[in-house]
């Protein structure tokens, strides 16, 4: 059976179990279903620069069928580059928002990461700083879980 045969009948049977579940059996997500998570990165002193390491799950049944992008959202007066294995990585124009995108195809229970390269401005206060990091895949059946906040220790 070739695997887009595959992908077609598993996502047809999954769809008449969720059709024929009652309402008290938990549903389970058949399509690609993306979650990011990510941990604070390790306290920095101003004028210097740690590393943030945003984590994408496919939690759903299949392998994505369309392009992602993870997008790491940095506060004022922290700019940030990026890389990712499997991915690719800009960023923007001031330096706060670096956006990796990331081919079809990760599979059901993998990962895709990426390593951000975060430095703080010389000169500023010893504070904590929060930045976001999302996922957007095209028809992501779970939104809540699309989203994550770090923070960031200034010395």
């Amino acid at each position: 059976m070739s695997e887009n045969l595959f992908h077609r009948s598993f996502q047809a049977a999954c769809a008449v179990v969720l059709l024929t579940a009652g309402p008290v059996a938990a549903a389970t997500v058949c399509g690609a279903d993306l979650a990011v998570t990510v941990s604070d990165p390790a306290p920095v002193h101003d004028g210097g620069f740690t590393f943030l390491h945003p984590v994408v799950r496919n939690i759903g049944g299949i392998a994505t069928t369309e392009p992602f992008t993870l997008a790491v959202h940095l506060p004022p007066g922290v700019v940030g580059t990026g890389t990712a294995p499997g991915g690719t990585c800009s960023t923007g124009p001031h330096g706060h928002t670096v956006t990796c995108t990331f081919p079809a195809g990760l599979d059901a229970g993998a990962t895709a990461g990426a390593e951000v390269r975060i430095s703080v401005a010389s000169g500023m206060a010893p504070e904590v700083l929060r930045g976001t990091v999302e996922v957007a895949l095209p028809g992501d059946p779970t939104p809540a879980d699309n989203s994550a906040t770090f923070d960031i220790e200034v010395l």
